[in-house]
Formats: structure tokens, C-alpha cells, sequence
């Protein structure tokens, strides 16, 4: 039985330096294990806060696409208000020169009108000064006919200067036999034979 135990006991301490040599490697083994977890997750937290920040980044990058964007689109709008604008004026301005041209060509008509009246009644004046004047003549010359009617008369019949006939007495001497009348409607008076016949209308005067 001595001699047993002494080898009961080694193949127990070995038995149990066995275990403890397993149990450290085990333990070593998970610690080994534990480390490469944490540098593991240490590299996935560098990467998830690297990440982050991209992340980060692109927010920024975005928030900064979309102001330039909406920069962009209030700058295309005060663009096209301006072309819409610039279109309205010019449209404006043709139509103000469309207006223009109309109102002179207006005024070119009326002052055509104006002066072909104008023309007119200065053709119409001239007309009227030329048939007075003529009217004038021609009654000057019948005052001349009646003044020399009225001579012949005298002379024929012997009578003074102051003898004042009347139309009867000189028609013998007259063209036709008859009193002449007043191209302007005027009326003759005879008068004596030494004061030269008249007529009713201004200007109408034997020189």
C-alpha cells in the first residue's frame, strides 16, 4: 500500500498539472483571442469613425451642392425675369415706335390735308381776285362805253355839259342798243355829261 501511494500521488499531481497546463492554454487561448476581438474592434471603430467623418463630410458636401443649387436656380430665375423683362421692353419699345410711325404718318396725312386746302383755298382766293379784278375791268369799261355814249349824245344834240340823259337817250349809242350791266351786280348811275358815270360797288371807278 506504501508503495502505491507515492504513485497514486504522482499521477495525480500529474493528473492535476495537466489540467492547470490545459486550463492556462485555454486561458491563454481566449485571451489571445480576446485580444485580437479588441484590436478587431478597435479597427472597426477606427473605420466606423472614419466613416463618420466621411460621412460627415458628404453631409457637408451636399448641404453645400444644395445651397449652390438653390443659388444656381434664384440665379436662372432672376435670368429668365431678366430675358422676360428685356422681351416685354423690346415688345414695348416696337409698339412705341409701331405708335410712332403711326401718329407721323397721321400728321404727314393731315398736314397733306392741311396744305392741299390751304392750296386750295389760295387757288381758290387767286380765282376770286382774278374774277373781281376782271369783274372791275370790265365794269370800268362799261363806265368808259357810257361816258362816251353820253358824249356822242351831247354832241348830237347840242346839249351842255351839265345835261344828265338818261339810258334811254344814250341806247342809240350804246353796243346792242342796250344799258350794259355790272359784271359784280352793281347799278350805273349816269350823271351829267361833264361828271363821269358811277358805280353802285366800291372800286368800280373810271380812272
Amino acid at each position: 500500500m506504501k508503495t502505491i501511494l507515492p504513485w497514486i500521488l504522482a499521477v495525480v499531481f500529474a493528473a492535476g498539472a495537466g489540467a492547470l497546463y490545459f486550463s492556462k492554454a485555454s486561458a491563454d487561448a481566449e485571451l489571445a483571442k480576446a485580444r485580437t476581438q479588441a484590436q478587431q474592434a478597435d479597427a472597426l471603430q477606427s473605420q466606423l469613425d472614419d466613416a463618420q467623418k466621411q460621412v460627415a463630410s458628404q453631409t457637408e458636401q451636399i448641404a453645400s451642392l444644395q445651397q449652390g443649387n438653390a443659388e444656381l436656380l434664384r440665379l436662372r430665375n432672376q435670368v429668365r425675369q431678366l430675358t422676360d423683362e428685356k422681351q416685354q421692353m423690346a415688345k414695348q419699345v416696337q409698339s412705341a415706335q409701331a405708335q410712332a410711325e403711326r401718329t407721323e404718318a397721321q400728321m404727314q396725312q393731315q398736314a397733306d390735308r392741311t396744305a392741299e386746302k390751304a392750296k386750295a383755298m389760295a387757288e381758290q382766293q387767286i380765282l376770286q381776285m382774278k374774277q373781281t379784278q376782271q369783274a372791275t375791268m370790265n365794269c370800268i369799261n362799261n363806265l368808259r362805253i357810257l361816258q362816251a355814249a353820253k358824249q356822242q349824245w351831247a354832241v348830237q344834240n347840242n346839249k351842255p355839259q351839265d345835261a344828265t340823259p338818261s339810258p334811254l337817250d344814250i341806247s342809240p349809242f350804246l353796243p346792242g342798243q342796250a344799258m350794259p350791266e355790272c359784271p359784280g351786280g352793281g347799278r350805273y348811275t349816269l350823271n351829267a355829261v361833264g361828271v363821269a358815270p358811277t358805280c353802285s360797288i366800291p372800286g368800280h371807278v373810271m380812272q
